[in-house]
């Protein structure tokens, strides 16, 4: 064990300290902060605080009750006017951004007229879409009318087990969460590929693979860099992590809706997440695997992707899953090696999958695990030696009594 954690934390300063991986490890916050902050920009450039006028022929404001605000910016002011041209002189001096135009017959109709010379904030056509819908309650207490405001008609959808409730307006952050695990183990996956082709590929480039055998055996040489490089992976996980709460936070401050529902289901993080682990593991020790049967590192790097491709797979089905997430094909690709976590990040999308099949997925991909490591170390003992000469399927399958 002593000489396992050895390999380890060698393998983890080797990698931590390279110059790519800090470009790695700053890349991810660099495109967080850059959409959050691009979207943050499109949003407040639409909000404009100037006045916006109305002409009422139906009386469906005479007695007008502010409405909520949600989002950016500050209550807009809204200011009646007589005629449509007092309106149009006032939005000729500038003194409002817009004004609209209730018909007479708005009660049969339903018809409002937006004039404007520059198109009005997205924050204005809000408020005064709320202030119809609330003047609309006027017969009614205003507590109501508010409460009926805010409420609007967001319908919930409930699942069968009521574990998942889903908006009209879509999926929310804690929803998503799970499916962004998911995404970043990915990403950790293609990012990290380099690192694990080479661990044993370098070795037998440079011919020191002779002076390790002579210490170490291949199954702890094998284990000590899948555990460094899994450790280097973590630490980009818990840096991107903190970094990107920073940033939801300030998003969410700033007002984005979609994040303003920021509760989880602690259940699906942590049965994602604890399947990320023994999935992460496995294509690992495969990738090492792969690196201990090619002759060079340059050959080990074009290799990474094919890893990454079949983790990737349920993603192809995906509308098959979450339409069907209790179907046999939903079910049977929890349990296979690479299609696991993302098979069960998108059943719990709108389902929930039960908790004996997340303990047997969980299980399964432990002994995939385990078995992925033995056939890394496997292939490094058969292949150590045979330098220019490339190990393949059929040399485990034959040396497999020796």
């Amino acid at each position: 064990m002593a000489k396992l954690i050895r390999i380890a934390l060698h393998e983890y300063r080797r990698n931590v300290f390279r110059r790519s991986f800090l470009l790695a490890l700053l890349s991810v916050p660099a495109m967080v902060a850059g959409v959050v902050g691009v979207g943050i920009l499109m949003e407040s450039r639409g909000v404009n605080q100037a006045p916006v006028g109305y002409v009422d022929h139906a009386g469906l404001l005479a007695q007008p009750v502010a409405a909520p605000v949600a989002g950016f910016g500050k209550p807009v002011q809204f200011a009646p006017f007589e005629s449509e041209q007092g309106a149009r002189a006032a939005l000729d001096a500038g003194k409002v951004q817009a004004y609209y135009v209730v018909e007479a017959d708005y009660f049969k109709t339903r018809d409002v007229d937006l004039v404007y010379v520059h198109p009005p904030g997205v924050n204005a056509t809000r408020q005064f879409y709320d202030l119809v819908r609330i003047s609309l309650l006027a017969g009614h207490p205003q507590d109501y009318a508010r409460r009926a405001l805010l409420v609007g008609d967001n319908i919930i959808t409930t699942s069968l087990d009521g574990r998942r409730h889903v908006p009209s307006g879509g999926p929310t952050f804690a929803i998503l969460m799970p499916l962004l695990i998911g995404l970043v183990f990915l990403l950790l996956l293609l990012m990290s590929s380099g690192y694990l082709l080479q661990a044993v590929a370098e070795e037998k480039e440079n011919r020191t693979i002779e002076v390790l055998v002579t210490s170490v055996s291949p199954l702890q040489l094998v284990a000590g860099k899948v555990v460094g490089i899994a450790g280097v992976s973590l630490t980009q996980l818990v840096a991107w992590t903190l970094f990107s709460f920073l940033v939801l936070s300030v998003a969410r401050s700033a007002g984005i809706g979609w994040l303003q529902d920021m509760s989880l289901d602690w259940g699906s993080v942590l049965a994602s997440a604890a399947l990320a682990i023994p999935c992460f593991i496995l294509a690992s020790a495969l990738m090492v695997a792969a690196g201990a049967t090619l002759t060079t590192s340059q050959e080990s790097q074009s290799a990474g992707t094919f890893f990454s491709v079949l983790h990737a797979l349920p993603l192809w089905l995906a509308w098959a899953i979450i339409s069907s997430p209790h179907s046999a094909l939903s079910v049977t690709l929890s349990f296979l090696p690479f299609s696991a976590l993302l098979t069960v990040v998108l059943r719990n999308l709108f389902a929930s999958v039960p908790t004996g099949q997340v303990a047997v997925a969980l299980a399964a991909q432990t002994l995939y695990a385990l078995a992925a490591i033995w056939l890394a170390s496997r292939a490094f003992r058969l292949g150590m030696l045979r330098y220019g000469k490339r190990l393949g399927l059929r040399d485990l399958v034959q040396a497999r009594g020796r």
